[in-house]
C-alpha cells in the first residue's frame, strides 16, 4: 500500500500541476533514453538533467463523436535550472500522419487529437489500459514528425471517468467567469463561485460555445480548480483508495522515483520559473475537415523559445 500510495500521490501531483499550471506500462518509439540524465545523488529533486513529459487527457468516445485526445500538453523539466514549462496544443490542429502506421484505411493527415483515438482503434490489444498506450505511442510519433518534439516519458489519463472522479472528492469548487453551455451539454453552467458535480465539471470541460481556444481555457480552470482541492487534507486521506479505483485508467512510464522526483520539482519551482504557453490562435487559419493550419515558423520558434526543441 506505501508504494502504491507514492504513486498515486505524486501522479495527483504531477497530473495537476501539468495540466493546470496553466498500471505502469513502459513502450519503445519515441521516447530517447539518452536525453536523460538521472541521479539519485544529484541534481535538483534528486535529478540532473531535462526532460519532455507529454501528457495526455484521452476522450476515447465523447458526445460529439470520437475526438481522441482532449488535453495534449508537453511538460519541459529543467533540473539543472530548476525551470518548468508546459506547452499546449489544440485538438484541432491539422497535422502530418503520413508514415505513421495509420493503414486500412490510410490517413495522411488528421486533426491532431484523433491521432490518439486512430492509435486506440489500430490497437492489436484488448484491454483498454494497453490501447490507451498505444494511442499515447502514436501521438508521441505525430508530435516528433510535426513539431520535432522528443518524448522521453508519458502520462495519460481517460477522462472518460473524469465524473467519477470527481465525485469521488466531493466536487470541484470553482469560480465560473461566464454562464456556459452549447447543443451539445445539454446543461447549462451559471456563472459564479459553485461546487460543481461530475457530470456539471464533464459538461463544463467539453462545451464549445466559443472555439477549442476556449476550451483549454476552460479546462485550465477545471484543473486549478482541481489542483487546490487536492491539497485538501480530507481529500488527501482518501488517495490510497482513489488509487485501488482508478488505477486502471491511468497509464504512465515514470517510476515511483521519477514521480515523486517530478513532484518535487513542481512543488519547489518558483513561480517566475514556471512557462504557460500554447499554440496562438491567431497562428491558425481554417484547415480541412474542420481543423485549423497553424504557422510552422511560429510555433516551432516558440518551441526552440522555451527549450522544448533544439
Amino acid at each position: 500500500m506505501k508504494k502504491n500510495f507514492l504513486i498515486i500521490f505524486g501522479f495527483v501531483l504531477v497530473f495537476a500541476v501539468v495540466f493546470f499550471i496553466g498500471g505502469n506500462k513502459v513502450w519503445a518509439g519515441p521516447v530517447q533514453q539518452d536525453r536523460q540524465s538521472v541521479s539519485a545523488a544529484a541534481g535538483n529533486c534528486g535529478q540532473t538533467g531535462a526532460w519532455n513529459l507529454l501528457v495526455l487527457g484521452s476522450d476515447y468516445a465523447e458526445m460529439r463523436g470520437q475526438k481522441g485526445a482532449d488535453l495534449t500538453r508537453i511538460l519541459r523539466a529543467d533540473f539543472d535550472n530548476n525551470k518548468v514549462a508546459v506547452y499546449a496544443f489544440s485538438r484541432d490542429l491539422w497535422v502530418d500522419t503520413a508514415g505513421l502506421g495509420l493503414v486500412s484505411p490510410s490517413i495522411d493527415g488528421a486533426r491532431l487529437g484523433m491521432v490518439y483515438y486512430e492509435g486506440r482503434l489500430r490497437s492489436l490489444h484488448f484491454t483498454e489500459i494497453d490501447t490507451v498506450v498505444d494511442g499515447t505511442r502514436l501521438t508521441a510519433k505525430m508530435l516528433s514528425k510535426n513539431f520535432e518534439l522528443t518524448t522521453d516519458h508519458y502520462l495519460t489519463i481517460d477522462l472518460n471517468h473524469l465524473a467519477t472522479m470527481v465525485d469521488a472528492i466531493g466536487g470541484l469548487p470553482i469560480n465560473i467567469p461566464v454562464r456556459t453551455t452549447d447543443p451539445y451539454i445539454g446543461i447549462v453552467i451559471q456563472a459564479g463561485q459553485q461546487t460543481l458535480n461530475g457530470a456539471q465539471v464533464v459538461a463544463y470541460a467539453r462545451a464549445i460555445p466559443d472555439s477549442d481556444f476556449g476550451r483549454i481555457k476552460r479546462n485550465d480552470l477545471i484543473l486549478e480548480a482541481l489542483r487546490q482541492k487536492l491539497t485538501d487534507p480530507l481529500v488527501m486521506a482518501k488517495i490510497p483508495d482513489l488509487f485501488t479505483q482508478f488505477k486502471n485508467v491511468i497509464a504512465t512510464d515514470l517510476s515511483v522515483e521519477q514521480i515523486n522526483n517530478l513532484a518535487c520539482l513542481l512543488k519547489e519551482v518558483p513561480a517566475s520559473s514556471i512557462t504557460q504557453d500554447a499554440v496562438k490562435q491567431e497562428w491558425t487559419s481554417p484547415g480541412p475537415q474542420g481543423s485549423l493550419l497553424w504557422n510552422k515558423n511560429n510555433v516551432l520558434g516558440r518551441l526552440k523559445e522555451l527549450g522544448l526543441i533544439p
